[in-house]
Order: C-alpha cells, then structure tokens, then sequence
C-alpha cells in the first residue's frame, strides 16, 4: 500500500519566490546607489520639486529587503524541498496543523469518520478544501494553521497551493483508508 504524499504546486511556490524579488532589487537600490529610484524620482517629480530620501525610507527599505528576502528563501526553499502538507499511509493522516517548523499532527484512522471535498468562503472568494469529520476532534490543535473548523467535528484544510487538486487528494487518501481498513479486518499488516 502506497502512502499518499500531498505538498505545495512547484508552480505556486515559484511564483511566491518570484513575487519578494522585486521587493529585494527595489531595497537594495534604496539603500545602495538608488540607480532606479533616482530614475523613477526624475520621472514622476518637476526638477523644482524632487524629493529627497529621509531616513524613514532607508528604515522601510530594510523593511521590505527582510520581507522580500523572507519570501524568495521560502519560495525556494519550498520549491526544491517541499514539505508534506498531507501525509496519509497505513496508520492514519499526518496533517501539518502547528504551523512551520513544528511537528505534523497525527490522526489514527480509528479518529476519522469521514474525508471528502469542497469549498469555503472566503472573503467573497471560494476556497477548495480537503474535509476530514473526525471522531475525536481534540486531537486537533484548536486553532489550525492553513486550516479551519467548519463545525464541532470538522475540520477544512485550504488545497490552493497543493500539487493536485482537493478533489483527487480526498479520493486517492478515501482509497487509501479503504484499502488499510480492510488489511486491518483481514488480519493482515497495516
């Protein structure tokens, strides 16, 4: 029986790295030669009106050269060694619910009622989800990260940046419970 591994899109995680490159030439400039930013000033002002730079812009471009740099090495770092977010084998789900840098929370297959596939509102958005309905929901931090409670029992973790869609993670860890359900009755190892 095949584990079923589930992690971020390469796709995602490469335009999130893209994404904090522009902070990072931007502050750069800003606190080096400001080639560009001298530009762009030359530009938008009159020659009577430029501005000149004040210490808060050097303070928001270290601002935006940490950011911008926290989000290129995260994108990257996830780009060529994507965690897990969801792991489901033999013995139950592993569920990255704690947040980064924290271990994933087993749930036991015993602890599940039921998986499936939806959405979720979200600001006028709609967000795909992969549901799990558990038994014993206090094996649940009370307070998921990339997750959600969706009732009493419930609980909704958000697939938009996984590697495949909601729908085909909950039937591929469906079969997967199904097939370890019935090694487990027919004696064999789970």
């Amino acid at each position: 029986m095949k584990p079923v591994v589930i992690r971020r899109s390469a796709f995602r995680m490469w335009t999130l790295a893209l994404a904090g490159v522009p902070f990072v030439v931007l502050a750069a400039d800003v606190l080096t030669r400001r080639r560009l930013t001298n530009a762009l000033r030359e530009i938008l002002f009159r020659p009577e009106d430029t501005q000149i730079f004040e210490p808060r812009d050097v303070i928001w471009a270290w601002v935006m050269l940490v950011a911008g740099g926290i989000v290129v090495v995260f994108g990257l770092k996830e780009l060529m060694f994507p965690a897990a977010v969801v792991e489901a084998n033999g013995l139950g789900l592993r569920l990255r619910l704690s947040g980064p840098f924290r271990p994933s929370t087993t749930v036991p297959w015993d602890a599940i009622d039921d998986i499936g596939s939806g959405s979720v509102a979200d600001e006028g958005d709609r967000l795909p989800v992969l549901w799990v309905r558990l038994f014993r929901p206090e094996l649940i931090p009370p307070e998921p990260w990339g997750a959600r409670w969706i009732d009493e029992r419930t609980i909704a973790l958000l697939a938009s940046d996984w590697d495949r869609s909601a729908v085909r993670a909950s039937q591929e860890i469906s079969a997967l419970a199904v097939a370890s359900a019935s090694l487990q009755t027919d004696g064999g190892p789970a």
